[in-house]
């Protein structure tokens, strides 16, 4: 699956979670009138399904959403599937709120105040994947259509935290074209950033799926690699020696290009950004050994 082809994803998402929204606001606006404006509910069996979770169109939707391609997307089905829990959660508190209204002629504090409690975290969750998904394509780096340096650090803000609390092994890569500054020098700069469109490519097809990879800056390029140390460098050793076998056609031009790598592995005491700091070190190290090589950190 291409980026282009998660941006229409996250398009389709967008205009569906809108559509949940605005069904969410008339049935809430419906609520607080009965209760607010006391009305009489002469049926109590029928108001409730009314309101009801499996009548609802948005636990038709959130289902639809869910068997969606976009559940194989970052990190949206957990969030989807967390949204969903919360309105269930609300339609059963909803339950307790039509009930006591109707059997004693006024809402407790306490039952008032769990609904609330939980509406207000829905509204807040869904109104996040709106804005989310209406944004998405701004997560891409404008030359390259890989994640930019931003949407890497606030993807792995969830990754790292999921890895740290399921005890997933991962590592931080940095990743720099070497003598950049030559290959502008030399065939100008369009052919630097096909160069630069070209690795990138290259980079997303050689790392799994569950991976991510991003641009860093200028010629340098990020990783979150969901193994340990030892099979990391398995996978950029691979990279690595495939580039050098690799010849670039850009404009009739043959172009060879080689990469240096630097490696952290996760420590527990340390923070995403520290890791970050500690493969940049290692990438350095690469770069003043000689270049086209991977150092550990």
């Amino acid at each position: 699956m291409t980026n282009i082809d998660r941006i229409d994803i996250h398009k389709d998402l967008s205009t569906n979670l809108k559509s949940n929204l605005d069904i969410h606001l008339k049935k809430i606006i419906s609520l607080f009138k009965i209760i607010v404006c006391n009305y009489k509910i002469d049926d109590l069996n029928s108001t409730l399904e009314q309101y009801s979770y499996s009548n609802c169109e948005i636990t038709h939707m959130l289902n639809a959403i869910l068997n969606s391609k976009i559940k194989n997307i970052d990190d949206k089905k957990d969030k989807i599937l967390d949204l969903e829990e919360h309105h269930k959660r609300l339609h059963n508190l909803v339950e307790n709120l039509l009930t006591e209204y109707k059997t004693k002629g006024v809402v407790n504090e306490k039952t008032y105040e769990d609904f609330a409690i939980v509406e207000f975290e829905f509204m807040q969750k869904l109104t996040t994947l709106v804005i989310e998904s209406e944004n998405y394509d701004k997560n891409f780096d404008g030359l390259t259509n890989i994640f930019n340096r931003k949407h890497f650090f606030e993807k792995v803000e969830y990754d790292f935290s999921k890895a740290r609390r399921t005890r997933t092994s991962f590592t931080i890569v940095m990743a720099d074209i070497d003598y950049f500054k030559k290959i502008n020098d030399e065939y100008g700069h369009q052919v630097g950033d096909e160069v630069l469109i070209k690795i990138s490519k290259l980079f997303v097809e050689h790392v799994r799926a569950y991976d991510i990879v991003a641009r860093y800056g200028g010629e340098e390029f990020i990783f979150f690699i969901y193994s340990d140390a030892k099979e990391t460098v398995l996978i950029f050793n691979r990279i690595k020696k495939m580039l050098e076998t690799t010849i670039l056609q850009i404009d009739k031009n043959e172009i060879q290009v080689s990469c240096s790598f630097g490696v952290a592995q996760d420590r527990d005491e340390l923070s995403v950004h520290e890791l970050v700091s500690l493969a940049d070190k290692a990438l350095y190290k690469a770069k003043n050994n000689g270049r086209n090589q991977i150092v550990t950190i």
